[in-house]
C-alpha cells in the first residue's frame, strides 16, 4: 500500500471535509452548466429552470420513485449527464483518489479537499436558483451510483466561476503513479464495480485486469 499510505499522510481528514478527483489536473473546478456562458449568471437562470421542468416531465415515465425536491432532481440530472450547477464530490478520500487516476492516464491528476461551513441534507425549493452562497449537499440515496461513490455535491451560486480557492486544498497525482494507485485501491475494494454498479462497472474492472495481464505477458514472452 505504498502509494495509498503516502497519499493519506498528505491529506486532512475530518467530518466537514469532502473530496473530489480530476484525472486531468488542468481542469477548472467549475460546474458543467457554467462552461457555456460567461456573462452575468442571473441573466440565464431561466434556461436552467426550463431544463429542470423539461427533465421532470420527460423523466417521470422512467422512474419508479420521484425525487422529493428540486435539488434532488438536479442530482438526478447530474447523474445522467445533463449540465447542472452541481459539482460532484465524495465523502471518501480514496474514492476521490480513484477519480484522480482515472480515466485519463496521459496527464497528471489532481486530488481536491474542500471544507464548507454550510452543509445540508435537506434544501428548500424556495429561491434555489438565486442563492448567494455555495454549500455542500448530501443527498438521499436516490441512485445506486450515489451510494457506491458515497456521493455528495457542491451547489454553486455562480456556476460560471471557479469555486472559491480559500475553501480548497489540492494535491498533484502524477500520471506515472496512476496505474499503481488503482491497483492498490482495488485491493481495498475501490474499483469500477463499486463506483459504477452494474454490468458496465464489472466490464471496466475486468478490462483493466485483462489489459494488465496482456501487457505482462508481452514483457515475459
Amino acid at each position: 500500500m505504498e502509494y495509498i499510505h503516502q497519499f493519506l499522510q498528505q491529506i486532512d481528514l475530518g467530518d466537514n471535509l469532502i473530496y473530489r478527483g480530476h484525472s486531468d489536473g488542468r481542469w477548472v473546478l467549475r460546474p458543467s452548466v457554467g462552461r457555456h456562458y460567461e456573462g452575468q449568471w442571473k441573466n440565464v437562470v431561466d434556461c436552467e429552470l426550463r431544463a429542470l421542468a423539461s427533465f421532470k416531465r420527460r423523466a417521470i415515465p422512467y422512474r419508479k420513485t420521484q425525487p422529493k425536491s428540486d435539488i434532488q432532481w438536479l442530482c438526478l440530472m447530474q447523474h445522467h449527464g445533463l449540465s447542472t450547477r452541481l459539482l460532484d464530490f465524495t465523502t471518501n478520500p480514496l474514492i476521490a483518489l480513484f477519480f484522480a487516476s482515472y480515466p485519463s492516464v496521459l496527464e497528471d491528476g489532481e486530488f481536491i479537499a474542500a471544507q464548507y461551513g454550510r452543509s445540508y441534507e435537506n434544501v428548500s425549493d424556495d429561491n434555489l436558483f438565486n442563492r448567494t452562497h455555495s454549500f455542500a449537499y448530501h443527498p438521499p440515496h436516490i441512485t445506486e451510483r450515489i451510494i457506491g461513490q458515497q456521493g455528495c455535491f457542491v451547489y454553486s451560486s455562480a456556476p460560471n466561476e471557479p469555486l472559491e480557492q480559500r475553501q480548497i486544498s489540492r494535491i498533484l497525482v502524477k500520471r506515472e503513479h496512476k496505474s499503481f494507485i488503482r491497483q492498490e485501491l482495488g485491493t481495498v475494494g475501490i474499483s469500477h464495480s463499486l463506483l459504477f454498479p452494474g454490468i458496465d462497472g464489472i466490464c471496466n474492472d475486468l478490462n483493466e485486469r485483462l489489459t494488465s495481464d496482456l501487457e505482462w505477458e508481452a514483457v515475459v514472452n
